[in-house]
């Protein structure tokens, strides 16, 4: 079994760095390229969700950043955005 988030992220650049942001997550992390700041960013969402469901807290984050469950349609990414994909392997309950 498998839990499955499709969500967006922003980079900027700024000084030397580049910003990489999840606005639903709340996240932000940085890299000296674009393409490092883009995988700091895929993996501290990974880490994010996997923290949130190893202790329990996911519906409490989800609720805190105002998430909704999707119903069939899933809202377009915002413009100038790139896609961040999450998935986790459970295995009984637990993240594998």
């Amino acid at each position: 079994m498998y839990l499955e988030f499709s969500l967006f992220g922003r980079i900027r650049k700024e000084g030397g760095w580049y910003i990489a942001q999840c606005p639903p997550l709340d996240l932000s992390t940085q890299g000296r390229t674009a393409a490092e700041a883009r995988r700091n960013l895929q993996e501290a969402s990974e880490l994010f969700l996997t923290s949130c469901i190893e202790r329990g807290t996911l519906d409490r984050a989800f609720r805190e950043l105002r998430f909704s469950r999707a119903k069939r349609k899933i809202a377009a990414r915002p413009r100038g955005s790139f896609p961040v994909e999450v998935t986790i392997p459970l295995r009984a309950g637990k993240v594998a």
